[in-house]
């Protein structure tokens, strides 16, 4: 389409959320200085900790404008040697073509329509549904070349083929050119100014705006990630507990001795996702602690949320939720957590910001393929998964190590943390964005078992 004054005539300038106009220029200022200190001694802007935030923190300095530094450097020097790169010999320099791609599908059919993965078979594999309600919407994760089948629920019939493409990541379903109502109503015009959005956004950035169009940009903490290797000091009073026995005094974390946690930066923009890694975050009581209440609720792996979950063989594992009032030991690690993320601990709670902690069991052979943690769904609201905290309780043998496969630009990043580790990522650009680059997976188990636990928080709340 032609943006001209025409088009916004027709359809109207971008509004977000908040009111506020949401266009290209608007977003591009959000970013714009987040990351710096506006003055000496001060915090970047992205760093919002919460007003009585409780512990001592040490953040490193930025070194931007310092030779690059690699992996292979870290390991020279004894630093993060369960990261590696996933393809060594790429040259990390060109981003790789034909690689994962998200795409939004809006529906304006007035078809029940059934998503299925082209597998070659001729039904395909079902990977969920897209209602016929106008402007029902499904984002697809998938890889380019890959196709998919959207077929008639009611009929049967197919309705129409999709082959991924890079550079596609808005497609409209239109409606019947006889439809009046769906083609004049403020669905659709909203529909066609968001892809004048995304295609601007991707126009300037090279990658695509994956959020919930028109949302603002975060609120929470997000830690700064300037230079590979960038280490920062967190110093919370909620220490290790020692033993996983509650009645027991002397399995209690020392009051006297706060727990110093280093986060560590294995990636960062604009190469890759935001992540951070965590060597000493759970004792080991507290991972038998999880272990033993995780095999009490786990049962099959589902993908997607809520009641729209199906099983699916790109996720092969077993998986269960622990409250964090369940023990005295999980609502310690949740207010050493809150202090690592730089969040109010009281927060951290399905009423606000956090889902229940996801116990997760890999077995040998099991894996999850990689995916987005955050969904522009279609519901009503606009928070959506800010980041993941991804806790390894018990190590396999061999495999079981988290992959980053858009990392330094297609070489991709692994890491496998010694147990009682974590690994800190951030699913949210600092404009609001979801980060495309932060495309994980768990990969595969070839010996022993894996135990992981994800905490999962919202941006603004999960309820806005």
């Amino acid at each position: 389409p032609v943006f001209d004054s025409a088009y916004d005539i027709q359809y109207g300038e971008g509004i977000g959320v908040d009111g506020e106009p949401f266009h290209l220029d608007a977003v591009r200022s959000r970013s714009d200085g987040a990351e710096t200190c506006p003055v000496r001694g001060a915090h970047p802007p992205i760093v919002q900790l919460p007003k009585d935030y409780p512990a001592r923190l040490t953040l490193a300095p930025s070194r931007k404008y310092t030779p690059a530094r690699t992996l292979d450097d870290l390991h020279a020097e004894g630093r993060l040697p369960f990261a590696e790169y996933v393809l060594p010999e790429h040259d990390g320099k060109t981003k790789s073509v034909g690689g994962a791609v998200a795409v939004k599908v809006i529906n304006f059919t007035r078809k029940n329509l059934d998503e299925m993965w082209d597998d070659g078979s001729r039904d395909g594999i079902y990977s969920g549904d897209l209602p016929a309600g106008l402007g029902s919407r499904t984002v697809l994760m998938t890889y380019a070349g890959h196709a998919f089948k959207f077929v008639d629920s009611d009929t049967k019939q197919l309705y129409r083929r999709i082959v991924m493409k890079d550079d596609v990541h808005f497609i409209i379903f239109e409606p019947d050119p006889n439809d009046a109502a769906a083609l004049n109503s403020k669905k659709y015009a909203a529909a066609k100014r968001e892809m004048k959005f995304m295609l601007n956004y991707y126009e300037h950035y090279g990658y695509p705006w994956l959020a919930r169009y028109g949302r603002p940009a975060p609120v929470l903490n997000m830690w700064p990630a300037s230079h590979l290797g960038q280490t920062h000091t967190v110093e919370s009073q909620y220490g290790h507990w020692v033993c996983d026995d509650v009645d027991n005094p002397l399995c209690r974390p020392p009051v006297s001795e706060p727990l110093l946690v280093n986060l560590t930066v294995a990636s960062h923009a604009p190469s890759g996702p935001r992540v951070f890694v965590i060597e000493n975050l759970m004792s080991d009581a507290e991972c038998d602690h999880i272990r033993t209440m995780g095999e009490a609720v786990i049962g099959d792996s589902t993908v997607g949320n809520g009641a729209k979950g199906f099983k699916s063989s790109s996720r092969t594992s077993s998986t269960g939720w622990l409250p964090r009032a369940k023990s005295q030991i999980l609502e310690t690690m949740q207010r050493r957590f809150a202090d690592v993320l730089g969040i109010a601990e009281n927060r951290l709670t399905t009423k606000e910001l956090a889902e229940d902690l996801q116990v997760v069991r890999y077995e040998r052979g099991q894996q999850y393929n990689p995916h987005h943690d955050f969904a522009d769904g279609s519901d009503a609201g606009y928070g959506q998964r800010f980041l993941t905290l991804l806790l390894y309780v018990e190590v396999p043998e061999k495999g079981g190590a988290t992959s980053f496969p858009k990392a330094y630009n297609g070489k991709g990043l692994k890491v496998k943390p010694p147990r009682g580790g974590a690994v800190l990522f951030y699913s949210m650009l600092p404009d609001g964005n979801g980060d495309d680059l932060s495309l994980h997976g768990g990969n595969v188990v070839y010996a022993g078992e894996k135990w992981a636990c994800n905490l999962w928080i919202w941006d603004p709340d999960r309820h806005s």
